[in-house]
Parts: structure tokens; sequence; C-alpha cells
């Protein structure tokens, strides 16, 4: 364990390395980065800009700078991992409804379509992992802002232990939200299967120091129905659902390198409201269940923005965030996350040097956990180095975690990039897992009644166990990306992960007699146990542009996980197909815009998919009536092959199609 003492003195080490180590006079000069997603970059002096080719780049689904990798903006071929951009206008083209739609149809990325109601969070797994660390504009969160209110989705591939924790096992998700920037308000309006409803209202401005962003939204649906006869109706329980959400961005900009931001989200839903179809009457007059369920967020986050425009940026933030819920499986429970995140850094000789230090506290009160109320405490110290050497950059760089209930632990990460050309890189990393067990794996109690005819027949039980291990373990990617002209671009990646202690939910018991009530039988008896995951696998991407009107996408990945617990195997490939094959075409020609999106699975396993193999489209069509309106018409999983991302428990939900109205002024 390490001391107090050691981790002040890791951190004081760390803030006063710019005083130590030599400067030099021709690098103190500050790089100006540009604030556009596409347009921002951190150009070393002396060094000649390499001209960017913007509408090919969109065209690629490629943006040239980014600032998730690092933590600071870098340029796409001189940063050691893959990084795969969503920008705003390709949202817009597609008329994206939830993260996780825009997510699916990245290669490498198993993610829900946002059909269901538990997939409107971007629950994405990268490089077949679910061990994957979401943020929003950087921070940790609970809850993630509506669609027309992001900038950019940036997700970077593989272990991010250095800067982010290794807890970002498979990769790191961070939702950039947009800043006010020209004044204008937008209402989209669409409906669809299963009586969707969705509004969305935002409006922006700026007055030249005061930039804001507002949306509000607005969703209703009922369940949605699925392929197959499992449920009498074919409607999923607990698919419904009546949301409303808030965001809210203030940024007060005080010079050219300062600046205040401020955010607030609100997220409130109701759902389970309707428990049967009343078949005698009307066959779409839902009977209200005797129990709806409901989610409450609430956060804030206010950050401090300093050396902005410089390659280097820092920020001092503080943000609350709070969770209200009464949820089907675990009950009623409310949750807390604060936290304060301090980064700063310097440039010096062949050197960018990035350190930073985080304070988060989280806790959690559940009626039904054996601990009522637990609160924890994690202090993070980090650091990394990006040294450049012609043609080669290398990032070394660690972090110190301490857990007030697991103690201190290193999580070191190496990386390393090779550009033989302006065209090519060739990239290599290596990170350590540590991943403690959170409060719901430690302490719930669930005893979950089943009903049949309103009749309690069987019971679930849950356990947590508060004698579980952290997670630990490595992992390691190699990859090469190549663009072959300006209309065409290639990637390759392997990646290798190995988990010791690995943390998951397994069935321990079935069928016994319930201490509580004789009449009731517990049918299946779950405890949260360590164990063993082993993954590895390749993905492969090519895009091309055609012309002025037509572009394509082609991606492979293929996935190999080995799971066991107490020594036996587990479901091989557990909630992923062993080949994925994805190909998107997009056209593009005056006021029409189309594009065609298609998945392709094979190797699945049977037990959480409603068939092994599966082929997936996804169509959308737009066109712009006016200057101020577009209409556009949907059609997700129109071959009706959905999977179920979480596994028959949830039924994957079939075809549906959606219309709607975006208006601009």
């Amino acid at each position: 364990m390490v001391s107090k003492k050691r981790w002040a003195l890791t951190l004081a080490l760390a803030l006063m390395a710019s005083s130590f180590l030599p400067s030099s006079p021709a690098r103190a000069e500050e790089v100006a980065v540009e604030e556009s997603a596409t347009e921002e970059a951190a150009v070393e002096e002396g060094e000649v800009e390499a001209e960017v080719n913007e509408d090919s780049l969109k065209y690629l689904l490629l943006v040239d700078t980014f600032e998730t990798a690092e933590r600071i903006p870098t340029r796409r071929l001189a940063t050691p991992a893959e990084v795969l951009v969503v920008t705003a206008d390709e949202i817009d083209a597609n008329h994206y409804q939830s993260i996780s739609e825009a997510l699916s149809h990245l290669n490498g990325i198993l993610a829900g379509n946002g059909l269901t109601r538990n997939n409107e969070l971007p629950a994405a797994m990268v490089n077949s992992n679910d061990r994957v660390l979401v943020l929003v504009n950087g921070r940790r969160t609970f809850m993630y802002p509506p669609m027309k209110a992001i900038e950019r989705i940036e997700v970077v591939k593989g272990g991010g232990s250095a800067l982010y924790g290794s807890d970002a096992v498979g990769g790191v998700i961070n939702i950039i939200t947009k800043r006010g920037d020209h004044n204008e308000t937008t209402i989209d309006v669409n409906t669809g299967s299963w009586h969707r409803h969705n509004y969305e209202l935002t409006n922006q401005g700026n007055d030249g120091k005061l930039g804001w962003f507002i949306d509000g939204a607005i969703g209703k649906s009922r369940p949605y129905s699925f392929r197959g006869s499992e449920f009498a109706g074919n409607a999923d329980l607990s698919s419904d659902y009546d949301n409303k959400r808030v965001n809210l961005r203030l940024d007060h900009t005080f010079d050219d390198r300062n600046s205040l931001t401020f955010e607030f989200m609100h997220h409130s839903d109701r759902y389970n409201k309707y428990r049967q179809r009343d078949f005698i009457n009307d066959l779409f007059n839902y009977v209200d269940a005797a129990d709806p369920k409901y989610e409450l967020q609430n956060q804030v986050a206010l950050t401090y923005n300093f050396k902005e425009t410089t390659s280097t940026p820092g920020f001092l933030r503080y943000f609350n965030n709070y969770r209200d819920m009464d949820e089907p499986v675990f009950g009623q429970g409310t949750s807390r996350l604060q936290g304060v995140d301090y980064q700063n850094g310097w440039e010096f000789g062949q050197h960018r040097l990035i350190v930073g230090a985080e304070w988060h506290q989280s806790s959690d009160e559940h009626i039904q956990w054996r601990h009522a109320q637990k609160k924890r405490n994690n202090q993070a110290y980090y650091i990394q180095d990006t040294i450049t050497m012609g043609k080669w950059t290398l990032m070394p760089g660690t972090r110190l975690d301490h857990n007030s209930q697991f103690g201190s632990q290193w999580s070191p990460k190496v990386a390393a990039n090779y550009s033989p050309d302006d065209q090519t890189k060739i990239f290599a990393s290596w990170g350590r897992v540590y991943q403690a067990p959170d409060a719901r794996q430690l302490y719930s109690y669930d005893a979950r009644w089943w009903m049949r005819n309103n009749i309690p027949f069987f019971m679930t039980m849950i356990h947590g166990d508060d004698k579980l291990n952290p997670e630990t373990g490595h992992t390691e990617t190699i990859g090469i990306e190549h663009d072959f002209s300006e209309k065409v671009n290639m990637s390759l990646s392997l990646y290798n992960a190995n988990i010791s202690n690995y943390l998951s939910m397994t069935g321990v018991a079935n069928v016994y007699n319930n201490e509580y009530d004789p009449y009731l039988f517990v049918w299946n008896d779950f405890n949260y146990v360590n164990g063993n995951d082993k993954q590895r696998g390749i993905d492969l991407s090519y895009r091309q542009k055609l012309d002025d009107h037509w572009s394509y996408y082609l991606g492979y990945a293929y996935t190999h996980r080995d799971r066991s617990f107490k020594g036996e195997s587990a479901i091989n490939n557990w909630r992923t197909p062993k080949n994925s094959y994805k190909a998107s075409i997009r056209y593009q020609n005056g006021p029409w815009k189309a594009s065609l999106h298609g998945m392709f699975g094979t190797g699945s396993s049977g037990i959480r998919y409603m068939q092994d193999d599966f082929a997936l489209l996804d169509f959308n069509i737009s066109c712009d009536v006016a200057d101020w309106a577009t209409i556009y018409a949907k059609a997700i999983n129109f071959t009706n092959q959905n999977r179920s991302y979480f596994g028959r428990s949830l039924n994957a939900p079939g075809r549906m199609f959606q219309f709607g109205l975006d208006c601009r002024f």
C-alpha cells in the first residue's frame, strides 16, 4: 500500500517537472489550435501544416484532429491508437435517435440500435470488451445528452489505463457537446412504430463573450413488438418509455486562453407502465401496471479552461451526478458521484508532458442491499509524456489510483507510433488492467418475484459478495493505418486482453425452497463472482469516396473470447458474434441524402441471440424541402433479424419505421 505522503510526493514531482527539465526557447512559442472539431491541430514549430481535404475526410467519416486519445488535441496519423469519430454532420445526415444507434454502425463496436429502452444508453462493447469507459466532455457520468446537443462522439479503441484508469479495458467513448457559436433554433419531430413520438427543441447563440446551447427533448413509446411468439402479443414488457431530457451548456470566454463552462443535464423516465394487452376490447389498449418504474438523473459540472490556444491546454473541474431509480431487477436505490478533476501540461524540447489529479466520491443507497449506504473515495494521479523523435512517437505513462476500500494500484501504459510517411502510421500499445468491484457487485441482495396471472409463482435471487477481488490483467494492441489517397483509407488492428478475477454474474443454483415463503420456489439463484476472461481479435476497415455523391465503408471484425468461473468454462463469445461484417453506403446529391447500413454476424451464441447468424439492415433517406426544413424517413432492422444485446432475457425488437420533420430558424 502506498502512503499519502508518497501520493503527494508523486503529484508534486509531476507538477514541478517543467521547472527542473530543460526547456527549449524555440519550443516555448505557443501553437494555435483551432476550436473546430475537424480543423483544430497542434502543429510543431518549424513544420509545415499538412494540407487536409476536409470534404474528403467528411466522406470517409474521418477527422484530422481529436482530443480524447491523449486528453489534448492530436493528429490522426500521429496517435498510437485507432480512433473512430461520429460527427454532428453524420448525426444529422442519419437522424440518429440515440448514441447506441450511432455507435452500432462503427466497425469493431457492438452496441444496440437504440430500439430497446436499455439501449438508449451506450452500453457498447469495444474490441469485444464490455469494460468501456463512457465520458461526457471528458468527465465520468451516469447519463448522456440528447443527440442534437452532441458535437461529436470519439471512440478510442484499446486500453486507456494511464490517463483514464484501467477500467477502460476495451476503450474510451467520449461524447463532446456543442457550444453555442451562432444564433439558431431547431425543432425535430418524429413518429414511428409502436406509437413512438419524439420531440426535440434546441436554441443556441453567442454574443461574443457568452455562448449558450439549450436542448430539450420529450419521448414516448409503448412496448416494442418482436419477431417470435415467446409472450402473448409479441410485446416486451418494460420496453416502453416516457422520458424528458434537458441539456444546458454555457461558455463564458475571458480571453483567447481562458474560459468557463457550466453544464447541466436532466433526465427523467417512467416505464413498465403497461402490463399486458387487452385483446378483447382493443389490441392497442394496454392495461396500466400496478408498479411502474422510474429513473431520475441530474448532473452539474463547472469547468475552468486555461491555456486553450496552446498544444497543452488544461482544466480544473467540479462535477456532481445524482441518480434515483426504481428498476425491475434491483428495485429502488440512489447513487451519487461527485469529484474534482485537474489537468495541466507543458511542452519542452521533444517532450509534451501531461499531468493530472482526480478526486472522486461515490455513494450508493439501496433498500435491498446488505449495507444501506456505502461511500467510497478514489484519488488518482497520472502523468504521460509524448516524446517525438523524427518519425517515431513514444508515449510512456502511468496512473496511481488509491481506493478507500481496496488500497493503491499503479496502472502503467506504454505506446509507440511510427510514421514512415505522411500517409501511414504503425502503432502498438500495452497497458495494465485493474478494476475494483462496484457497490452493486459487493452488496446487492435482491429477491425478485415473478408473476403469472398476477400470482407469484417463483423467485430469482441475486447476491453480491463483499469478498470479491479486483480485476487485474493486461491489454495489447498493434495496428496500421494508411491513406492510399485523399479518397481511400484502410486500417488494420489486432488486440489481446487477459483478465484475472473477471467480475460477472453467474447462476449457482436452480429450484430450491424459499426460506421466506414455503409456497414459493427460488427458480434461479445468481451470485457475483470472480473468474477469468481472455479475448483476442482482428479489426479491419476500408473507406472509399467514389465521387462527389457516393462513398462507402466496409468493416470486418473477428472475435474470440473465453470465460471461466471456478475452473469451469462459460459461454464462449458471450454476447458477441465470432465474425462481424459491417458495410455502409452513403449518397448525397443536392437536397437528397441517403444511407444504407448493414451488419452481418456469424458464429453467435444461440443462447444469447435470436439466431446464430443474422443480417441487419438500417435505411435512412432525407430531403431538404426548403432552406429551413428537412423531411426524413428511416427503417431500422429492416430484415427483422435484430439480435438481443442483453440476451434472450430481453427480446430483440422487430422491424421499425420512423418519419420526421427537422426545422431550422
